[in-house]
This record gives C-alpha cells, structure tokens and sequence, in this order.
C-alpha cells in the first residue's frame, strides 16, 4: 500500500526534524512509529499525551489496510509467543527430569529385609535370586547406573504385584519408561533360559520318573503330563482382530496352554492364541500336539474333555448318565491326577500376579512376559518346595470349565481302547 510516514531520521537539509516522504510502507512499519511518535522528545504534546494504541489505531487509519494489519499482528505475536512456549516446555521438561524419587531403596532398604519380607515381595528366598543373578548376568547388558540386581529386583516386582508402573519406578529411582525398557528386556534375557528350565522329557527313564510321580497320588499308570490352558486377561488389542480376543466370559484375554508334572514344573508352555479360540485348536497347533505322537505305547498325557482323545492323550469318559463302575473310578483317578495342572497355573498366578491383568498394550511383547513368568516359576521350582499357602489363595481361571461346543472332542478308536484298558486296571 502507498501512505505518508515519518521515520526518525534527518531529512535532506539536515535538520533534526523527521523526515517525511512518499514511499511504499508495510503493516509492521507501524508499530515503530508509533513509538518513535510517543517517545521522541521533538513530537507534539498530542503525541506526549496520547496512549500507544491510539497512536497506532491513528496510524493504521491513515495508511494501512485492516485485514492486512490484523494478519501482520497475528503473525507477530506467533512469532513472539511461539518461542516462549518452547522455552516453557523445556523448563518443565527439566522439571519433570528432576522429579522427586525415592533413592537407596535397593542399596540400603531392601539388605534390611527379613527373609519373609523379601520373599513376600519378590517370591523367591534370597539364595534364590542370588542363583537368578547369576543365571542372568552374562544375558544382560551391563549398565553403571543399573545393575543385575536392581534390573531384576525391579522386573520381579513389576510381575509379582499388581502395582502402577508409576509407583514401582519411584521405588526403584528411575523414570517410567526407563522401567518399562528394563521389564521387556529382562523378559527377553530369561526367555534365553527356557530350554534349560522347561522341556519335555525325551528319554524313556525320563518319562518313567515322571510317571512314578502321577502314579502315587491315584494310581494311573503312564502319565507324564497333565495339560491345561488358562486365560490371561489384557486390553483389547487395538487391530483389526480384537474381537478374536474376547473369550466366553466377554474378556479380552490370551490363551497360555501349559503341561506340568506332579512336582507342579512346567514341561511345556504355548502361548500367543486369542482367548475366542478353543483349547482343542489351540493343541492342535501346538508342538506338543506332533510330539506325544511318538511317545512309547506305555505312556501318555491327562487332558480334560476339551481334547481330543489317542493313544498319547487320556480324556474322561463322557457323562451321560449311563457310566459303569470302571467308567467311574477311571474319571475319579483322571480327575485326582489331572488336577496338578491347575494347581500349577494357580501357583504361577499367585506369585506372578501380574498375570491376573496383564495391562500391556505392545501386543507382540505379551507371549514374551508370559513365558518369562512360567521360566521363573520353575527356576523357584528347582532351588525351593512349594509354598502350600500361596497355593491355597490361588484362585486358577482355566480356559476349560465350559467349553464352546459343550462336548468331548472326537477321538482315535486305539486311544479309546487304551483308556478301556487303564480303565480296568485300577
């Protein structure tokens, strides 16, 4: 736009008055002005007298456009506010770095503890995570700030309690995400130790021993394994499969199918199906499914009627009100020697009670801190007894009480055949 304007300088004369011409003037010119008119002792008293805003509301008046001018002004102030926003986010982002923690609770509060109380916490005795820390070292990256043992004494808290990620990384001096990063990775050092603390018997002592070990409680003769499945509750996953996630009760949960022996340990653990999926397909798929094809004659798996019955799994005979005595004994024998298998769930829920609701959104991770929870629970296996109490409080949610079809699963004649037979020998 054209307009008259003053600017503080001398004109060609020399003299100290301001110059005015005729030149092209833009709307942030203005502002300046405006203050040389206010403040410049040669001005008139009108503009001594008068209010910054008036002096510029006069100014844009006589030579500025309105739509032109406000866009100026809203770029000046974007300009001006946008900086300072920033420097305030930093200040808080400090702030927030250098947020109140609790310090020395691994180094001077948890020695203080009595063996109760750490095994309360942390549900394993001393010794315990003493042989864990040494398992552990050569899997984790070393770190000054974060030892083994705080990493670890953190990652057991997280999955033995249910308490907020907030909470937990107060306790232990470390941020949240930095507590989120030393659970997922820890859980995937431990998974490195699965080979060595949960496999399924391959030699034919092997199998016998643990086939003594279901024999003394009822009688059944062959049994080295008794699997189940349970559900292990999480949010809904945020993909175009959630709905596969919700199971029978309406929960979105993930299937954790587990074969146990009668000392309660893991021989197996599948994980990662959606909880909609039912526990014969979810065996089907599973390895274990491939490997009791080939057990000896003698020996076989306890499962529950939601399986399939052959020659390498044992099922209960159906309940139709028809059932003889052998029938009945047999199902009593089953029922009596299958259920270490959801003692053995209800023990890995009690001390992991993480997995009661395991609040994880990163889909991919969950089958990882699963499986962790099972590795730990035989590793307390093999360094310590059961702890009955905690079995008692347990209150297991198998994946089987009411099945979807609501009947046993069609079976091989010779497995059939092989349970009449076990049938009247008991």
């Amino acid at each position: 736009m054209w307009g008259w304007s003053c600017c503080p300088f001398k004109d060609m004369n020399g003299s100290d008055q301001p110059c005015v011409h005729y030149r092209k003037r833009s709307p942030y010119d203005i502002i300046p002005i405006a203050n040389y008119l206010l403040n410049d002792s040669s001005a008139s008293n009108y503009f001594k007298m008068a209010d910054i805003d008036d002096i510029t509301a006069l100014l844009i008046d006589e030579f500025t456009n309105d739509d032109l001018f406000e866009q100026a002004i809203r770029n000046q102030n974007i300009i001006t506010y946008v900086p300072l926003t920033i420097a305030g986010l930093s200040e808080l982002a400090v702030e927030r770095e250098d947020s109140a923690r609790i310090e020395g609770y691994v180094e001077e509060i948890i020695p203080l503890y009595s063996s109760i109380d750490f095994k309360s916490h942390f549900r394993m005795n001393r010794s315990t995570f003493e042989e864990l820390c040494t398992k552990m070292a050569p899997l984790m990256i070393r770190e000054r700030a974060l030892t083994v043992e705080k990493k670890l004494l953190a990652t057991l808290w997280i999955l033995a309690n249910p308490e907020s990620y907030r909470s937990v990384a107060d306790r232990f001096g470390v941020s949240k995400g930095t507590l989120h990063l030393i659970v997922i990775s820890s859980c995937h050092s431990l998974t490195e130790l699965m080979e060595e603390f949960i496999y399924f018997p391959t030699t034919r002592s092997e199998m016998a021993t643990i086939a003594d070990g279901f024999k003394q409680r009822c009688g059944m003769p062959g049994v080295v394994g008794a699997v189940d499945g349970t559900h292990i509750p999480i949010p809904a996953p945020r993909s175009v499969h959630r709905a596969s996630f919700i199971n029978r009760k309406g929960h979105s949960s993930m299937i954790l199918q587990l074969v146990c022996d009668s000392k309660l340990r893991f021989l197996d653990v599948y994980t990662g199906w959606p909880g909609s999926v039912h526990d014969a397909r979810v065996f089907r798929n599973s390895p274990i499914a491939s490997r009791i094809e080939d057990l000896p004659d003698e020996f076989h798996l306890l499962g529950d009627s939601a399986y399939p019955i052959s020659k390498g799994m044992m099922v209960p005979f159906r309940d139709n009100g028809h059932l003889d005595n052998v029938q009945k004994k047999f199902n009593s024998c089953h029922s009596s020697t299958r259920v270490d298998v959801e003692r053995a769930i209800g023990l890995l829920k009690c001390k992991f009670r993480r997995l009661k609701h395991l609040e994880m959104h990163l889909e991919q991770e969950i089958p990882t801190v699963i499986v962790s929870c099972c590795i730990l629970h035989n590793f307390i296996l093999k360094f310590e007894t059961v702890d009955f109490d905690e079995l008692l409080s347990s209150d297991n949610d198998t994946a089987t009480d009411v099945q979807l079809d609501g009947g046993q699963q069609q079976g091989s004649i010779a497995g059939e055949d092989k349970r009449m037979a076990i049938a009247l020998s008991l």
